[in-house]
């Protein structure tokens, strides 16, 4: 019978060069710990400012035009080291111009997407698979997976608002699928302002208002949860350490964050702070009436089970 290896019993010469030569880790003998008792979040919490991305994106009109680039837009880059796109785990936002008279040529992609409207006047709008769906600020418009979608701003005002997509998630599963349309510019074939990838931010206040927290759209994104969340003047209310990764953006009045790992922050409209999973945080408002739109990974988080999930 064979005795089990001891500790103090030495390796045999160029074992682990043979194995790492055949694509092979001893398990015993991990570089880097693979599983731990609790999550260990990569992402860090952070803050982008609508100001800021305003100003940045109006200086860059005078360079950036919709014909030289798919999207005249800025990505909300998570600060951690060697990241170039991801705001959090599973989602990316970036806010996004269309100047009076421009058009946003029309594509189509794997991942899920949506819009939050910031500022815009008339005649901005967004076909979705030949559907005209107006928009309006403070609306939330859905682009499902590998819907044909493209923006168009007719009106004479600029037009601001912020995308969010699960691109990272698509990427991370490797089903990445793109297309531009082959007329650039998909043709309308109807009008529907109340579509129903439309959803309108006189009623999300409402919901908000009744409710303190609404959920909505949950059948139209399959990867991407969406809430509108209401708060008063001094009311506060504490998320304690979670699985799933959160965006959340002020549409209405002002609120203060506390959150583990970054501190208390001030949000205004327009104003985007990334929660990444496992960080405790604290929304506290500022304004008679404050309003927010989370963006959340949640429904992948509840699919595969993970939400449930407790360390002993």
């Amino acid at each position: 019978m064979s005795e089990s290896a001891t500790p103090d019993q030495v390796v045999p010469e160029g074992f682990f060069d043979s194995l790492e030569a055949r694509a092979l880790s001893p398990g015993w003998a991990k570089k880097v710990p693979q599983m731990w008792p609790v999550p260990r979040p990569r992402f860090v919490p952070a803050v982008w400012r609508y100001a800021d991305a305003r100003a940045a994106l109006d200086a860059a009109c005078a360079f950036v035009s919709p014909e030289q680039a798919e999207r005249r837009n800025l990505i909300m880059v998570n600060p951690i080291a060697d990241n170039i796109y991801p705001t959090c785990r599973n989602l990316v936002a970036a806010y996004q111009l269309v100047l009076p008279g421009e058009t946003a040529r029309s594509h189509r992609h794997s991942p899920n997407a949506l819009r939050l409207i910031l500022d815009a006047g008339a005649d901005t709008f967004t076909i979705v698979n030949g559907v005209q769906v107006d928009v309006a600020p403070g609306d939330v418009v859905l682009t499902p997976s590998w819907h044909w979608h493209g923006h168009s701003n007719f009106g004479s005002e600029p037009a601001f608002w912020i995308d969010f997509l699960d691109v990272p998630l698509v990427q991370n599963l490797e089903c990445m699928y793109f297309e531009d349309h082959p007329q650039r510019n998909e043709p309308m074939v109807s009008h529907e302002p109340d579509s129903p990838l439309r959803h309108k931010g006189v009623e999300l206040e409402r919901g908000a208002r009744d409710a303190g927290t609404l959920d909505f759209a949950s059948a139209g994104l399959k990867t991407i949860g969406l809430q509108a969340v209401g708060i008063e003047r001094a009311q506060s209310r504490s998320h304690d350490k979670r699985i799933d990764n959160n965006l959340y953006t002020v549409t209405r009045g002002s609120v203060r964050m506390t959150v583990e790992e970054l501190g208390v922050v001030d949000l205004v409209r327009g104003d985007v702070i990334a929660i990444p999973c496992w960080h405790a945080f604290t929304i506290e408002g500022l304004d008679d009436w404050s309003q927010l739109i989370r963006v959340s990974d949640e429904p992948v988080m509840t699919a595969l089970g993970f939400r449930e999930l407790k360390s002993a």
